[in-house]
């Protein structure tokens, strides 16, 4: 059918390539911008992470570039619309290398080196995105002779629902509720709106409102706030650190009302949760209590972590950091194993990889405990990029070696294979040298 032919001719076309990729390169320069006032997290989030751009703020770029020394832009934020953010034309993108780079193009040897590289960059996108839906990424913070086996997540927070059990042996049930759900309700608490959230194990029904990504429960001393929970309000904070930049997401604490109404008699009780509680607050239905808590989501290990000994490398003469090493014990099934962690040099098992990422030598944070923090990632295609690299890499020698040959009159496949041959000695002997 014509029409068919006239929209794969479309997505297949070098136009559409080019005007993704520079919408690529405008939302790299415009994120890399705000990221400056509104931090990493919530500019990945906007920029790359979402399917269409709601808003660009045009007044925080117009500061980060230090325009704001001529003239003064203020807040000024342009609205969007229908502007596709960096997942969608990611998704339009590998769309277009399929009908272009694989279907459309023609099928003969001169073609097979690029046909390989756009195959490998295939892969390359497709794990950007299996990363972003099923990888997990947090933080185990351990000291000195400490074990652990479940690690935090950096930036996704949730409810927790858990009733409380006499019996120190019975096995816990938790009902989680993922910040996805209520992270947009940063102003339902002036009108009054929020959203509830039920199921049939609960006698009661719960309401979260007034959400604030940094926060604190404070006390209403004179008692004069119309919004106090059992002589507390929630007061949103900052979200700057003491130099005037922008706190990172791991710093910042969370908080919001909730309100638990029974669904019996329709009586309510109020409370706040936060992250700095440590206890949570407790919700009372007849001889049942249920603790109620908001924290980071929490992910167990399939073994345990025990930190032996950590040390810290400086450069000679300086305070400054070298290297932070890390000697730790895996233990699984009673069956431990020694490794150590360092920079730039995980740890890699059963599907996670274990990095080095803070270290504190106890003097300065006062405690006089070492500790270390390891980032925690499991992602399914961890290896995925390393080996679409090396694909597009062996793609454009074919690609390159054909053309060489066919300008200096020899076969081609004898040089593709001359080409390969050497590559392949010089990663065994690269190989070789590690081991």
């Amino acid at each position: 059918m014509p029409y068919l032919r006239k929209l794969f001719a479309f997505l297949s076309s070098f136009g559409l390539a080019t005007s993704v990729l520079t919408g690529l390169l405008i939302l790299t320069f415009l994120g890399t911008l705000e990221q400056v006032e509104y931090g990493l997290v919530e500019s990945q989030t906007r920029y790359f992470e979402s399917m269409f751009l709601d808003r660009i703020d045009v007044g925080a770029c117009w500061r980060a570039l230090a325009f704001d020394a001529y003239f003064d832009m203020g807040n000024l934020k342009l609205p969007l619309i229908i502007v596709p953010s960096g997942y969608l034309l990611l998704a339009i993108l590998f769309v277009n290398l399929l009908c272009g780079g694989i279907i459309r193009i023609r099928k003969k040897p001169q073609t097979i080196g690029i046909f390989i590289s756009h195959s490998a960059i295939l892969l390359m996108i497709a794990a950007g995105a299996v990363a972003h839906q099923y990888s997990k990424e947090g933080i185990l913070d351990l000291t000195e002779g400490q074990t652990g086996d479940e690690f935090k997540s950096f930036h996704d927070r949730v409810v927790e629902i858990e009733k409380v059990s006499a019996d120190p042996k019975a096995k816990r049930s938790v009902l989680v509720i993922g910040d996805h759900l209520f992270r947009d309700l940063t102003t339902a608490g002036k009108d009054g709106k929020g959203r509830t959230f039920t199921h049939s194990s609960l006698p009661f029904d719960l309401m979260l409102t007034s959400y604030a990504p940094h926060a604190q429960a404070r006390r209403d001393k004179d008692g004069s706030r119309t919004d106090a929970i059992d002589g507390y309000f929630l007061q949103p904070l900052a979200a700057q650190d003491a130099n005037g930049g922008t706190m990172v997401d791991e710093q910042r604490l969370a908080g919001c009302i909730a309100i638990a109404k029974d669904k019996k008699d329709g009586s309510e009780q109020r409370g706040i949760i936060c992250e700095e509680s440590s206890a949570g607050w407790t919700v009372k239905s007849g001889s049942d209590t249920y603790l109620i808590n908001l924290g980071r989501r929490t992910w167990a290990l399939p073994f345990s972590l025990r930190l032996d000994h950590t040390e810290q490398e400086k450069h000679p003469g300086t305070e400054r950091a070298r290297r932070f090493t890390s000697k730790v014990t895996k233990l699984t099934d009673g069956h431990e194993e020694k490794r150590v962690v360092t920079m730039n040099e995980p740890v890699r098992s059963g599907g996670y990889a274990i990095f080095q990422q803070s270290f504190d030598d106890g003097v300065t944070s006062g405690t006089k405990v070492k500790r270390s923090g390891f980032q925690v990632v499991q992602n399914p295609s961890d290896h995925w990029p390393l080996i679409s690299c090396i694909i597009v890499g062996i793609g454009l020698l074919i690609h390159f070696s054909m053309a060489l040959a066919r300008a200096m009159k020899w076969n081609q496949w004898i040089a593709v294979a001359v080409v390969l041959g050497l590559v392949a000695v010089w990663f065994g002997l690269a190989l070789l040298k590690l081991l």
